[in-house]
């Protein structure tokens, strides 16, 4: 399977020459197994769709950040979707598992849809590990549709091995008083592709993402985030915290679209990249596009590498640069990882980043 498309495409776009507008997934998939995933035991009050991609006909609209050529390559591929429903009022306390354990020189590509009706709430956990040393191609489409007061929160974790492409899209889609919550965080791979694309259509939906990562040796990490205010006193969130070490290299996109008559719309994105050697390289444009009046939107990026004085103060502890620069790498992942209601999956992804670091 040969794979060259466009993927995560800037709603509004910029200089050619930034090389900022897309990222493009470029891949000879000679894998020839092909890898399922699995799905912890439901609770009572969700349940599996059995013809889901009729069931997909009967949902609204909701756009891949990944883009249309994306989507194409899912549907020529003919992957069809599960379809997993949380029913009327159905309050889920456990998270719901997905686990996709990902083996050597194999490939997966799935689809899902979860929608979360009136007045219930989950939390779902994709699980993305395999080898350190693995190598294949893992993609993944889900979609997430929350009726009126409803809540999803997803959490994504990726650990796969360092030969690994990760390909990860997300939409999103919010009625009267909804809420989406996005949790990721990116570890492994040597190419990661990630994106969410939000529409909050209706009163006072909202939308909130956390993105941790730290990217080092030759890996690349390529994000989309993209939130369509339409519905008045629609709010969002966009939070982004990583470290880049080595030769590693990130871009990173992130778009707050007002729509006109989204009246009181309230969005805010914020960004803080820790540079721990001068041969990595970042890329970053946060956007705000306006065609309402009535809106509050701010963004910003902080970037930079550890500031002397951090360093000074460091070191007057008895903490090595090194040391120093770990402890803030850990502190990065760590406030993103604590959303995380599973306090296994929290300690493995901090002995993860503590033995990669130092490597």
């Amino acid at each position: 399977m040969k794979i060259n498309t466009k993927v995560n495409t800037i709603p509004s776009l910029t200089w050619n020459w930034l090389k900022m507008n897309n990222g493009v997934l470029d891949i000879d998939c000679n894998y020839k197994e092909k890898l399922n995933y699995s799905v912890s035991k439901l609770p009572k009050g969700i349940y599996f769709e059995k013809d889901a991609e009729k069931f997909l006909m009967t949902m609204p609209p909701a756009e891949s950040a990944m883009g249309k050529d994306f989507s194409q390559l899912l549907f020529d591929n003919r992957i069809i979707p599960s379809a997993m429903v949380i029913d009327f009022a159905e309050k889920i306390e456990k998270p719901v598992y997905y686990d996709f354990d990902c083996k050597d020189k194999t490939y997966s590509i799935s689809s899902h849809i979860i929608e979360a009706r009136k007045d219930s709430s989950v939390t779902v956990i994709m699980n993305f590990t395999s080898d350190k040393a693995s190598e294949g191609l893992q993609i993944v489409q889900t979609k997430l549709y929350a009726r009126k007061n409803a809540k999803i929160h997803l959490i994504t974790i990726q650990t796969l091995g360092k030969n690994y492409v990760h390909v990860n899209d997300i939409s999103t889609y919010c009625e009267e008083n909804a809420n989406i919550e996005v949790t990721q965080i990116e570890l492994g791979s040597k190419k990661a592709f990630t994106g969410v694309d939000s529409i909050l259509r209706e009163y006072h939906s909202s939308f909130k993402s956390d993105t941790a990562y730290f990217t080092r040796k030759d890996q690349e990490l390529d994000m989309n985030y993209i939130v369509n205010h339409i519905g008045r006193k629609t709010e969002c969130e966009m939070m982004v915290y990583g470290t880049l070490k080595d030769n590693a290299k990130k871009t990173y996109r992130g778009t707050i679209d007002f729509k006109n008559g989204c009246q009181g719309a309230n969005g805010n994105e914020q960004e803080e990249t820790l540079l721990l050697n001068p041969q990595v390289v970042n890329k970053s444009i946060p956007v705000i596009l306006c065609d309402e009046e009535d809106v509050a939107g701010e963004h910003g990026s902080t970037i930079g590498k550890l500031s002397n004085d951090v360093l000074f103060y460091m070191n007057s502890h008895g903490i090595s640069k090194d040391e120093a620069e770990k402890i803030m790498t850990l502190s990065k992942i760590n406030r993103v990882s604590s959303l995380i209601p599973d306090e296994k999956i929290k300690t493995k992804i901090q002995e993860y980043v503590e033995e990669a670091f130092n490597e």
